[in-house]
């Protein structure tokens, strides 16, 4: 059987029994010593902490990215929504009536409709919904719905009350408009 390095140095002579004992007696103070601090010692493994902040920055990106992909479909489903509004409260156009005439994105477009509907246009009654690039005419109350289901649409509507206000210093206020006179 192989000695062990404190049983060869006592053998040379180097080293007293004496203080061999000494030295094995403070070995086994310093171990108890180190085992009760080691129960209040808390050992951090940094790969532990690497892992955890990993995974904690996978799961963020993946609640984001469901957020976007929910964005996505609310915004499809709000689309869908509006182009069925539309597509029951639609009124006919008249290829052979009159251009109405209003402005998306300061340029000017026209569609063609009958004179009546031209004129509830104007009034109010009607609005102008506008998907991708088709222009349709639908009641107010359907346009109101649209606004608030989503603000992404084009929707143009005459305010009734925008006839009313007159400006007192207007110095052609006594001359009116005639309703036969369309632009």
């Amino acid at each position: 059987m192989k000695k062990t390095f404190q049983e060869q140095l006592l053998q040379l002579g180097l080293v007293d029994k004496k203080k061999a004992g000494q030295v094995k007696k403070e070995q086994h103070q310093n171990k108890k010593q180190n085992a009760k601090a080691g129960k209040n010692v808390v050992v951090v493994d940094e790969n532990a902490l690497l892992a955890q902040q990993i995974e904690e920055k996978k799961k963020a990106r993946a609640r984001k990215l469901n957020l976007q992909r929910e964005a996505k479909l609310q915004a499809r489903a709000e689309d869908a929504q509006v182009k069925q509004l539309v597509e029951q409260h639609r009124l006919d156009k008249d290829d052979r009536g009159i251009a109405y005439r209003f402005t998306v994105s300061n340029k000017i477009q026209r569609i063609f409709v009958a004179t009546a509907t031209a004129d509830q246009l104007s009034d109010g009654r009607l609005g102008i919904v506008g998907i991708a690039g088709q222009y349709e005419v639908v009641p107010r109350a359907t346009i109101e719905k649209i606004q608030s289901i989503s603000d992404r649409v084009f929707v143009s509507i005459i305010s009734a009350s925008s006839g009313a206000v007159k400006d007192p210093d207007d110095p052609y206020a006594g001359y009116e408009v005639p309703d036969d006179l369309v632009w």
